[in-house]
């Protein structure tokens, strides 16, 4: 069973907990005039994020779906959601939309880097970033009105059960880097990308897996980057992030 908490203003979290692979699954739902599901979860746990939507939200009033990379506990329901929701487009960047057309069953909304989707009282900026966290079409989203950014698979935490902390999210994810070692390809052009989020200075992080902080989120970026450039014994990293990058 789904469970909804409300992490920001108009936020929601849909947390599902894995308890084979012990680790949460979440969705979040943008409550506005044209309200936004992001992420769609696994298709075999569609009934269920359905369901938790539906406490917000009447599902066939969602007007837009996007997800950071195509994967399925990103987007494996969105033929689903597409389905509840007719008028919902689905929204993504020029590479994420190549599997909406070739995949799904709708008409993609193609958006480029840095614009910007008006819902109603909030605005949400996209940014591309491709291979971070993994994945050629990744992008995040940036919600300028609460300072919340959509960070997808950064601040994995296995175990957590959490809507929403203020601890520190950086040492488990970190704990977590060293058991999904090659999940992440990590080099100076992952390391810029956390530098280009650390620059939209979010006051909350909705997390994938695990649970979402709010507090300094960007001291959190910017001690996650430093962790992820000391856990990696690739020396062209360690090159390239010499000097500024670890100031």
């Amino acid at each position: 069973m789904a469970e909804v908490h409300e992490i920001g203003d108009g936020i929601f979290r849909i947390g599902h907990y894995n308890e084979q692979f012990k680790i949460s699954m979440s969705q979040f739902l943008i409550l506005d005039e044209q309200p936004m599901l992001f992420h769609t979860g696994f298709r075999h746990s569609f009934q269920d994020t359905l369901e938790g939507v539906r406490q917000v939200v009447d599902p066939a009033k969602l007007r837009y779906i996007s997800w950071s990379h195509w994967e399925g506990d990103e987007a494996g329901a969105l033929n689903d959601f597409l389905s509840a929701a007719p008028n919902a487009d689905p929204v993504h960047g020029r590479i994420g939309s190549m599997n909406v057309t070739e995949f799904s069953n709708g008409k993609p909304k193609v958006v480029a880097d840095g614009e910007v989707l008006t819902l109603g009282r909030h605005r949400v900026r996209f940014l591309l970033t491709p291979q971070v966290p993994h994945a050629w079409d990744a992008l995040m989203m940036f919600e300028e009105t609460t300072d919340t950014l959509f960070c997808s698979d950064l601040f994995v935490q296995t175990g957590e059960r959490r809507a929403l902390t203020t601890s520190d999210v950086v040492a488990p994810t970190l704990d977590g880097l060293r058991r999904f070692s090659d999940a992440y390809p990590i080099g100076p052009r992952f390391i810029r990308t956390i530098e280009r989020l650390e620059a939209t200075k979010p006051k909350t992080v909705a997390v994938m897996h695990g649970a979402s902080y709010t507090g300094d989120a960007e001291a959190a970026l910017r001690d996650l980057k430093r962790g992820m450039i000391e856990a990696t014994d690739w020396s062209a990293v360690k090159e390239a992030s010499a000097g500024q990058l670890l100031v």
